[in-house]
């Protein structure tokens, strides 16, 4: 038996296999989420020469550690799907309207992504080939939702926080606000697209469906959860003519 010597190489043990990103019974795409806290990846050096000049224009010390763990949470949670890619190896690159995407290497399927923060918590969204969005909120901002909700919301939504016992309104404007951002991701648009041109319902049990808008309302899926006490998350995924997408909730970086 060899028993090895210092000249030997290190031992490597094997990359981690893929995660799956369709059901293996149904073939169903699987959305992958992963949440983690700011500072998870500490002082996690930025690969790419946009990224550092990015980090580079922001001023606070929140916004630079937020920064950081979003863009080390995304390298590790694409590389995780795709375990033979390293996370610095990943490019990006935006569309017309500033939406990122995958620029390289070239993967099969094509990964589409969302990444969004909040005080205290960084979300990553990693699913196959489909327009998708995740937005994150704390419920303790110090916002005055009816106000907001008559600038940006559509009126049905207003109505809804309007029908609010005052003491659950800071509950409901976050839960429409990050549905709203997670859809204008997902779209491609983010601001662009008129906050008073669709409408989302809320229910008690099932998913938040979307009314009331141009984009045909039976193709998308969205899904809303609470990962504390203090976030509420949202997620947006344009379905198509497919089957339903499973959301897949990880606890704990990629």
């Amino acid at each position: 038996m060899h028993s090895g010597t210092e000249a030997d190489p290190p031992f490597r043990s094997r990359p981690p296999a893929p995660l799956p990103l369709r059901g293996g019974v149904t073939g169903a795409p699987l959305a992958h989420v992963w949440a983690v806290a700011p500072g998870t990846y500490g002082d996690l050096p930025l690969p790419s020469a946009g990224e550092r000049r990015r980090l580079a224009a922001f001023r606070r010390d929140e916004d630079r550690l937020l920064y950081v763990t979003a863009r080390g949470l995304l390298r590790a949670a694409l590389s995780r799907c795709v375990p033979d890619v390293a996370p610095a190896h990943w490019r990006f690159t935006t569309g017309p309207h500033g939406r990122p995407e995958a620029a390289g290497p070239r993967t099969v399927p094509r990964l589409r992504f969302s990444v969004a923060h909040a005080p205290g918590l960084v979300v990553c969204l990693v699913c196959p080939e489909l327009d998708c969005g995740v937005d994150v909120e704390v419920l303790d901002r110090p916002v005055d939702p009816v106000r907001v909700a008559r600038a940006m919301f559509h009126p049905w939504e207003t109505a809804r926080v309007l029908a609010a016992p005052p003491a659950e309104r800071a509950a409901v404007f976050p839960r429409l606000w990050t549905l709203k951002e997670a859809y204008g991701k997902a779209r491609g648009l983010g601001f662009l697209l008129p906050s008073d041109s669709y409408a989302f319902t809320l229910h008690a049990t099932g998913a938040p469906r979307l009314a009331r808008a141009a984009d045909d309302d039976g193709r998308w899926q969205f899904a809303q959860w609470s990962p504390g006490a203090r976030h509420v998350v949202a997620v947006a995924v344009r379905r198509g003519d497919g089957p339903d997408v499973t959301v897949v909730r990880h606890s704990g970086p990629p």
